[in-house]
């Protein structure tokens, strides 16, 4: 005799997981169920797939995770609790979930420090990516090849902040084959709760600037806790977003933020009487140094110097060479070492240097959105914003730019700040 168990999930999402697919994805505003839901379904896979004498593990994966709070650990845990024959099968601990046949075990994980020792762990059946907006094309490209069982499958759940972001990229602008992806919101969740419809209408009335980002998972246009949220304002109210040309009779200055396995960008400026003009600007990951050097030669721009962080004359173990001498050796010239300044420092000269900047709004629009998005990181359990920046998609460009400002210093010809005049500015 066959046993039915029912499971209670928003209709949107009973099509994901219906049928085959390599990627599962959901992504939409607060209240829809995706974390939920998520959850629950991995406990059944995990149930199914013990009950067949299949072993390996289920791997449940942020960004972040410094302690087994900031998984998904609560999730599935309460998952599991909710249904009777998914608590008889699992074995839930302070620490650990797993099933009592000693098939299945769920395991933890932040993305952004444990992905080597993630790629060693073995017979991972399904992994789950939740909160994955902030995931980076570099994690993405090292993970996926890493789920590598045959029918293994990797799901992912975020609300979106950036159509520039890795996740967005990856999933919704050119999906993989073999994909199911869903965008749900509250409206679709009929099982959202009436004391949560109480926030979502306290926010349409009294935060409307973040409404559509918070519940109907629309992009992110207003970022709390923005350093740069003023100086971005007044360069468009100003008009200085624009098409900026390139002048071919001054040289142009470069500034790089260089990932450790992670993005690098490169942010390229014309200094024009008192103007700053950002002409262009590069991001990318995965690939070498000699990569960047090519792009510069490709754009075909006269260069006066490069300025590049000071951790570039940190030497490699592997080669032995520092990143400063193998961007000599493939022909990069005139290069400068920015100086060691704090965040904070480096902040605030960037406020000054934003003053008198004019962006091109084509070949700068990354950029752009990243000085918009650059912000601290916000400590919820104690309610308070944090003293650092976040890391995330609109990080590498935004520091490129800082180094730009705090470099700026050593290099002749840059005018004095323009004030800001904030009269008449909404």
């Amino acid at each position: 005799m066959t046993n039915i168990a029912t499971i209670e999930l928003p209709p949107k999402l009973v099509d994901l997981f219906s049928g085959e697919a390599r990627y599962r994805c959901a992504y939409g505003g607060r209240g829809s169920g995706k974390s939920r839901s998520f959850a629950i379904m991995a406990a059944v896979r995990g149930y199914i797939w013990g009950n067949q004498g299949r072993s390996g593990q289920i791997l449940c994966a942020r960004e972040f995770m410094n302690s087994l709070s900031d998984s998904s650990f609560e999730e599935v845990s309460g998952a599991i609790s909710s249904y009777d024959w998914l608590a008889e099968y699992y074995e839930v601990g302070e620490r650990y979930i797993r099933s009592r046949d000693g098939n299945i075990e769920f395991t933890f994980a932040g993305l952004r420090r444990n992905l080597d020792s993630i790629k060693s762990k073995a017979r991972i059946l399904l992994c789950w990516v939740d909160e994955a907006e902030t995931v980076s094309g570099t994690a993405w490209d090292k993970l996926d090849p890493t789920i590598r069982e045959e029918g293994s499958e990797l799901w992912v759940s975020w609300n979106p902040e950036s159509n520039l972001s890795a996740t967005h990229q990856r999933f919704r602008k050119d999906p993989p084959e073999s994909s199911k992806i869903v965008e749900i919101n509250w409206r679709d969740n009929p099982y959202f709760p009436k004391v949560l419809d109480l926030v979502r209408r306290n926010d349409f009335e009294k935060r409307p600037d973040n409404y559509d980002h918070i519940w109907e998972g629309a992009f992110l246009t207003h970022h709390e806790g923005a350093y740069y949220s003023l100086e971005m304002r007044d360069a468009n109210a100003q008009g200085r977003i624009t098409a900026v040309p390139y002048e071919t009779r001054v040289p142009v200055i470069t500034a790089w933020d260089l990932g450790i396995g992670d993005t690098t960008a490169i942010v390229f400026c014309q200094k024009v009487g008192p103007e700053t003009r950002i002409i262009d600007h590069y991001e990318a990951s995965g690939v070498g140094l000699d990569h960047y050097v090519r792009v510069l030669q490709q754009k075909g721009y006269i260069y006066d110097q490069h300025i590049l962080p000071h951790d570039v004359r940190v030497r490699e173990l592997g080669s032995g060479k520092s990143r400063l001498e193998t961007l000599q050796s493939l022909g990069l010239n005139n290069i400068q070492i920015a100086p060691q300044l704090n965040v904070d420092d480096g902040i605030q000269a960037s406020r000054s240097l934003l003053a008198t900047c004019w962006f091109d709004a084509e070949r700068c629009g990354h950029l752009i959105d990243a000085l918009r998005a650059y912000h601290r990181e916000y400590d919820d359990n104690n309610r308070v914003w944090k003293g650092r920046p976040a890391h995330d998609w609109s990080s590498h460009s935004a520091d490129a730019f800082r180094y730009l400002a705090v470099g700026h210093r050593e290099t002749s010809n840059w005018g004095d700040p323009i004030r800001r005049n904030l009269q008449g500015i909404a």
